[in-house]
């Protein structure tokens, strides 16, 4: 992938002790969000319930440079929610850093979130004209003044949460800390994960199950689509938006986790992310065989790829690529110029293994070809006599609108270009992409369907109404 033109979506992670005796249940949440840093790298923010009232400190920067062990010491509680950020295209500044708080007739509470409401701005509106104050763009404020709102009518968190899934439209996953209650909802489709997991008196909700294992919790279970769970000293219980009978059967998780968003080491509705990918390597090498001396992955995400290809293939597997991971990543200079010295401090060759061959190189995805390009041209002043190009997703021609802040349609390399044109752009001498069939066909023991919007254009949950007409189907 030109890294990083997709820009990651949130991590969002969530702990509480049922006996009530836990005083570090910040720390749990930073080893959490450690584990979770591959979601987001803009801002980190932990807010912690102690003895019933919260207290958050979060900050713009990595996990490790916003809190200190002064700070930790400092945030004693029970239970604790928490939030790692990558900003979409409208939300910046400190206002919109995560967890948000406010306060109510009903009690404190605190909200972290993954995703997007596609009809977030319609909402806005309509709660503006009822008297509501907004201070950012970000849609979790919209959420939140659902929240209060709808809680002055009913009798629970629980229903008030109900009634905005009612109001809501999009893709996402949060965690509510109310003073006696944490609370987990996943959208309707399932698109964005969230998954449950036990550590003795500890229960733990996260965006991945890498941040369960980061803190010695077990693995549950996935949290359904629609499910509104709860956790307090009485134990656990859950409300379901749509049937639990049929809940996973028209789930729809994003594909892109797979690909490139989740950890390896991570499990997703029951499918490995590692395997996954490495499946798909093996698939791509029977739809897309080459005759080479050489595969090597992009480092590191189409690493798994491209030994899968190999192992399919019986060509031999090895490295080229290395990568400085001490530079920024590519998506966050202003401009194309900056992008491109970015990337050339960013990887070197390693010029004995390449050259005289023939190299095949398989990547995760391709998004403006900038990386990829460069990545190539390096390849071929190394020596290699040939680059190949297979890449382990179908071509990228949609924007997403479920939380991953991505080019315009017209950024995108395979969004108004033909294969042949992408590989003119990039410098290969060929260019095949995975199947859809087929990349869907690699997460195998999966318990639900795919969201593969970005690929295929159906947006199974909606499009914001002002990005309606920005869209051009393809047909290829």
């Amino acid at each position: 992938m030109s890294k990083r033109d997709w820009d990651e979506e949130c991590g969002v992670f969530g702990v509480l002790d049922t006996d009530g005796v836990l005083e570090d249940a910040a720390r749990m949440a930073y080893f959490g969000l450690f584990a979770l840093q591959h979601r987001g790298q803009e801002s980190a923010g932990i807010a912690v319930n102690q003895n019933g009232k919260i207290l958050c400190h979060k900050e713009q920067g990595l996990v490790v440079e916003v809190f200190s062990e002064m700070t930790l010491q400092t945030m004693k509680g029970h239970a604790a929610v928490a939030h790692v950020r990558y900003p979409s295209s409208d939300e910046s500044g400190y206002d919109s850093i995560q967890p948000m708080q406010i306060k109510s007739r009903s009690g404190h509470l605190a909200i972290s979130h993954n995703g997007a409401i596609t009809n977030a701005g319609e909402l806005r509106n309509q709660l503006k004209q009822s008297g509501a104050i907004f201070q950012t763009s970000a849609d979790f404020e919209v959420l939140l003044s659902l929240l209060a709102r709808n809680r002055i009518t009913t009798e629970c968190i629980e229903d008030a949460i109900l009634l905005m899934m009612a109001e809501i439209r999009g893709a996402y996953s949060m965690v509510i800390m109310t003073n006696n209650k944490l609370v987990g909802v996943r959208d309707p489709l399932g698109i964005r994960p969230l998954v449950l997991g036990q550590k003795g008196s500890c229960y733990v909700l996260a965006s991945e199950s890498c941040a369960l294992d980061a803190v010695g919790a077990k693995m549950i279970r996935d949290i359904l689509p629609g499910e509104v769970i709860t956790i307090s000293k009485e134990g656990i219980s859950s409300h379901y938006f749509v049937p639990k009978e049929t809940a996973q059967k028209k789930g729809r998780i994003c594909i892109f986790e797979f690909v490139y968003f989740a950890r390896p080491d991570s499990i997703i509705d029951g499918s490995s992310v590692y395997e996954s990918r490495l499946n798909t390597g093996r698939i791509l090498a029977k739809e897309s065989p080459c005759d080479c001396d050489l595969v090597v992955g992009a480092p590191d995400s189409g690493l798994a790829a491209a030994m899968g290809y190999a192992l399919e293939s019986g060509l031999p597997y090895g490295s080229a690529l290395l990568k400085n991971r001490y530079v920024g990543r590519t998506f966050v200079q202003p401009s194309q110029l900056a992008r491109e010295m970015t990337v050339q401090l960013k990887f070197s060759v390693m010029k004995r293994a390449v050259e005289g061959k023939r190299i095949l190189m398989v990547d995760d995805s391709i998004v403006r070809g900038t990386t990829t390009r460069h990545n190539i041209a390096m390849l071929r002043e190394a020596g290699a006599t040939e680059v190949h190009m297979r890449v382990a997703s179908p071509p990228l021609c949609y924007p997403c609108f479920y939380g991953v802040n991505t080019p315009d349609q017209k950024e995108l390399s395979a969004g108004l270009s033909s294969v042949e044109q992408v590989r003119a752009h990039i410098g290969a001498d060929s260019l095949s992409y995975v199947s859809l069939e087929g990349l869907k066909s690699s997460t195998t023991g999966i318990h639900c369907g795919h969201c593969s919007s970005c690929f295929d254009g159906e947006f199974p949950a909606g499009v914001p109404e002002k990005s309606k007409d920005q869209i051009h189907r393809i047909h290829w």
